[in-house]
């Protein structure tokens, strides 16, 4: 292959790239709620447009393969009769989790969120591995995002930017550094798919160390166990840098 040829194999090629970075996973993690039923139509429509499709082997029964999908990662014991209309779609993957399987955590009790805090965080590594998407987002069973389309395009537009190993997130219950250092919203959380699940399996082993006892708030130990997970320590005193430097709020 001359020069000319490889140039033109290459711009042949940066259009399947691109497609491929844009992929998009979204997991929805939780106890199963009736509000998926609502917002698995938000996030179907978009995942239909981010979808990258590949070209199968013969050896691998020839066809294509979808890369991009709605993960759905639930708890046994859950009204599964939720799943009834949506079980069958084939841009949907369900993920049914067992608490026997759950390690042994640390049993927070008096603050929000779910408790034992490790529910959330197991439940979306447990997703995440599922995931085929370049780019995952991580959302609660119970709330619907119709505009998850303007979170999703702020974390494609920064792939290549200087600060593309980011993590996104909501303004919900956000703290400012002066009222709770390292405080994140847990409630929408998005990045390449990579950096999040290194994140989600730190704060899932966070939740099993004695140091979770030090946590005030579920979203800190996630906010810090996502700097762990990229090697930050997250000292306090860089506090407002850090967060800077690795979070971005999506209002």
């Amino acid at each position: 292959m001359n020069s000319k040829q490889y140039l033109e194999f290459l711009k042949r090629l940066l259009p399947r790239m691109e497609s491929y970075e844009n992929s998009l996973s979204i997991i929805i993690q939780g106890p199963l709620h009736e509000r998926i039923l609502e917002s698995s139509t938000y996030y179907l429509n978009l995942i239909k447009e981010t979808q990258h499709f590949i070209e199968k082997l013969t050896h691998q029964g020839g066809g294509t393969k979808k890369i991009g999908e709605l993960i759905i990662s639930y708890w046994d014991g859950d009204n599964e009769k939720i799943l009834e209309k949506l079980k069958n779609n084939p841009d949907i993957k369900l993920v049914k989790n067992f608490k026997k399987d759950l390690p042994k955590s640390v049993q927070k009790i008096g603050s929000r969120g779910a408790s034992p805090w490790i529910l959330q965080n197991y439940s979306t590594k447990q997703g995440l591995k599922k995931a085929t998407g370049n780019i995952c987002i991580k959302v609660r069973s119970d709330e619907v995002y119709p505009f998850i389309k303007n979170f999703y395009k702020k974390i494609k537009d920064n792939l290549h930017s200087p600060n593309k190993t980011k993590f996104f997130t909501s303004d919900i219950f956000f703290r400012r550094d002066d009222e709770e250092k390292f405080h994140i919203s847990d409630h929408i959380i998005g990045a390449v798919k990579c950096f999040m699940v290194s994140a989600f399996n730190e704060s899932t082993q966070e939740c099993t160390r004695e140091r979770a006892y030090s946590y005030k708030f579920p979203e800190q130990l996630i906010c810090q166990s996502i700097l762990r997970s990229k090697g930050i320590e997250p000292k306090e005193y860089k506090s407002k840098t850090l967060m800077k430097n690795n979070f971005e709020i999506v209002p």
